[in-house]
């Protein structure tokens, strides 16, 4: 009977520590092309523990670890034509992208006209209420993970924070 209890008592350890290691965080909106079409954007993240490693999932890749990362990193690259490409969301270059995954929202955005003297000045990152303009032609957006709440934060670097605006 002890041995029975025993063996119980491990089973409900290893599958509560299990589920608490495990979260995802869908995401969905759209790309959106310089003619205005827009195609579906899928990509979120997942974190699943299975037995003594963990399967990391960004987008359509997955990594096997030891370990959940502690964050991700997503390049963007602005042409010359002001046009944004992100290798996780299409195969070449677009306008903008719309992003909500999990409980946070990014935006890529035309905040005006378009100027061949200053490729960058066109374009708007939205993080949440956070809005940046691009100080780059290579920004990146950072997600930070924590093994409860998935996404705790998203950041970016080569950006700089909007002051047109009355967001924080």
């Amino acid at each position: 009977m002890k041995l029975f209890k025993y063996a119980i008592t491990c089973i409900a350890l290893i599958f509560s520590t299990q589920s608490l290691a495990d979260w995802e965080a869908k995401g969905e909106g759209k790309v959106i092309y310089p003619s205005g079409r827009t195609e579906p954007l899928n990509f979120g993240f997942e974190y699943k523990k299975v037995y003594d490693t963990v399967v990391f999932t960004a987008g359509k890749s997955q990594m096997r670890t030891s370990e959940m990362p502690p964050n991700y990193i997503l390049n963007m690259f602005v042409n010359d034509k002001g046009q944004v490409y992100v290798a996780e969301f299409a195969e070449g270059f677009f306008k903008g992208f719309e992003l909500a995954i999990g409980k946070h929202n990014i935006v890529v955005e035309h905040r005006r006209e378009f100027d061949e003297e200053e490729p960058l000045s066109h374009l708007r990152v939205r993080i949440n209420d956070r809005s940046y303009l691009l100080d780059t032609t290579h920004p990146t957006i950072k997600f930070e993970f924590d093994e409860e709440d998935g996404i705790a934060d998203i950041s970016g670097s080569g950006l700089l924070k909007d002051l047109s605006t009355r967001s924080r």
